[in-house]
């Protein structure tokens, strides 16, 4: 492959790159990065923590990325560029993902020397560059942007580890656009994962500092391309039906909380529903798993995250609850040809009190709180504080397989679901609503667990079948979460606007009257299917 101006100097047959990003060989990154303004950049340079580093190094950094034409390296999750330190040698290096379930702050990072500020493949070692050569194939690689940054570092000790802290302030270049930079970073250069975290937490906690979890490469691209932030979903939990207990709880807890971060840049950049409905949804999962792991292991640091992970999502209730009564009244009564003409005052209400609700949550996400919760997550897996319980056993020792967690915990989450489900026509809307809330445990726990039984995993129509159960027991919620609402909106509005508020509750009471007669069918069906796990 050959391009005026870049050059890839391997000559391979390889057809396709490796499939997980673990295949990928080298060194494993763990960066810490945060967000601040200038004031903020002064008072972590004044800092005391930093105080006992000595004399701050200052370096001024070239650094260029590439990509071919369509930006395949990026979409394979893999980062090309050449750095250049003052008049040091360049050097040329990529990042990948570090793997599914790994920490929202680790990657893979490869760097070799280089001679010029031109990419060349045959630099890295074979297998790799036979990897990102299937990748790129005939195609050249572009300039896509390059950044320049004034680098300010320091060397701290936090226990008997080393952080690298790097004060970083410049701009990314993409063509005549300028996109400002001014982050903090913590990279662990030798030592303990857990003491990164402690460090980062003590910076949290003097200085004016949030997590961004958005790389400097991906800023860059975002301006290149000028796409829109997507909402991120979870992903399938990967589980070795070997695998045992320790190993499922940070599989599945890192899962949560790398969907809670993956949505954290989109609710910063604007108000779409999407990002606070997955960051709702992943801190659901979070604090289900927390319920069934406990179960197990009676672990303290357990209810004092889940407790924060219902604290953080319940901030974030009033603008879900917008969301979801627009939506609906969207799709439904508003789409009505009679609807009365009060509706428009009463949106315009609705509109108002949204936008209130997203400053609020953002108030929340950009404060101490939320960056400590992530912090105090991560380092909580890390240390695998759940292994030490009350007994002082070592877990390691004693802990059943995954499957065997499995097993018993589906049981236990079925059998509530069956008790609550009892003489379910005449359950009041409380009862229908904690009935509601064990499907969904039961929905989760399917979710963490169904890898390990292989063949035997749920069939998605056992899925369906719950999904339906909640949507028809959900709609007497919904009658008294819009009737709440209305309320609230209704206040110095007018006649016309209680007339069109009662127009929506009717509209929602027929739909709940709806759901009853389809209840007892989708009951039934669910009662008569086979568990998967038995």
């Amino acid at each position: 492959m050959s391009r005026s101006g870049s050059s890839v100097n391997v000559d391979s047959k390889a057809s396709y790159p490796p499939s997980d990003s673990h295949a990928w060989q080298g060194d494993r990154e763990i960066e810490i990065k945060f967000k601040t303004d200038a004031a903020g950049m002064k008072h972590v340079a004044a800092s005391q923590l930093l105080g006992a580093a000595g004399e701050a190094q200052v370096q001024n950094l070239r650094t260029i990325y590439f990509d071919t034409p369509s930006n395949d390296l990026r979409k394979h999750g893999i980062v090309l560029r050449i750095r250049k330190k003052g008049r040091a040698a360049p050097v040329l290096g990529f990042k990948s993902s570090a793997g599914k379930g790994s920490s929202p702050f680790a990657r893979k990072e490869v760097e070799v020397r280089s001679r010029e500020l031109k990419p060349n493949l045959a630099l890295f070692e074979n297998g790799t560059a036979d990897a990102l050569v299937a990748i790129v194939a005939d195609q050249p690689l572009e300039q896509k942007f390059e950044m320049r940054v004034k680098r300010r570092i320091t060397s701290v000790e936090s226990g008997p580890s080393r952080i690298e802290v790097a004060l970083d302030v410049g701009h990314i270049i993409v063509g005549k656009q300028r996109v400002p930079l001014r982050e903090v970073e913590l990279e662990l250069k030798s030592g303990n994962e857990a003491d990164l975290h402690d460090f980062a937490m003590r910076l949290t906690a003097e200085l004016p500092l949030r997590l961004d979890f958005v790389a400097k490469s991906e800023k860059g691209f975002h301006a290149l391309t000028c796409e829109y932030l997507a909402p991120v979903k979870a992903t399938a939990i990967k589980l070795d039906p070997k695998a045992m207990l320790d190993d499922m709880v940070v599989a599945v807890i890192s899962s949560a909380l790398t969907h809670f971060a993956a949505n954290w840049a989109l609710l910063r950049a604007n108000d779409s529903p999407e990002s606070i409905h997955q960051m709702r949804v992943a801190l659901r999962r979070m604090r289900s798993a927390f319920m069934m792991f406990k179960w197990a292991v009676p672990c303290p640091d357990i209810d004092v995250l889940r407790d924060e992970a219902k604290a953080i999502a319940s901030a974030m209730g009033t603008a879900r609850n917008c969301d979801a009564f627009r939506m609906a009244a969207e799709q439904g009564p508003l789409l009505h040809i009679d609807r009365p003409k009060g509706c428009d005052a009463l949106f315009a209400a609705l509109e108002k009190r949204r936008t209130v609700a997203y400053k609020d949550v953002r108030a929340v996400i950009e404060s101490s709180r939320a960056t400590l919760f992530v912090l105090k997550l991560q380092s909580f897996l890390v240390r695998r504080s759940w292994r030490n319980v009350a007994t002082g056993t070592d877990l390691p020792q004693a802990q059943p397989t995954a499957r065997e967690f499995a097993k018993a915990t589906l049981d236990k989450l079925n059998g509530r679901v069956l008790k609550r489900g009892k003489g379910l026509s005449d359950l009041s809307d409380t009862q229908r609503h904690e009935l509601r809330i064990a499907l969904k445990n039961l929905r989760y726990g399917m979710d963490f667990c169904g890898e390990l039984f292989g063949r035997h995993r749920p069939e998605p129509s056992y899925f369906k079948k719950i999904s339906m159960l909640q949507d028809l027991l959900g709609a007497h919620n919904d009658v008294v979460s819009a009737k709440s609402l209305l309320d609230q909106l209704l206040t110095g509005l007018g006649p016309d606007a209680e007339k069109a508020a009662g127009f929506i509750l009717g509209w929602y009471a027929r739909e709940a009257i709806i759901a009853d007669k389809k209840i007892s069918k989708a009951w039934k069906k669910f009662k008569g299917t086979e568990t998967f796990w038995t």
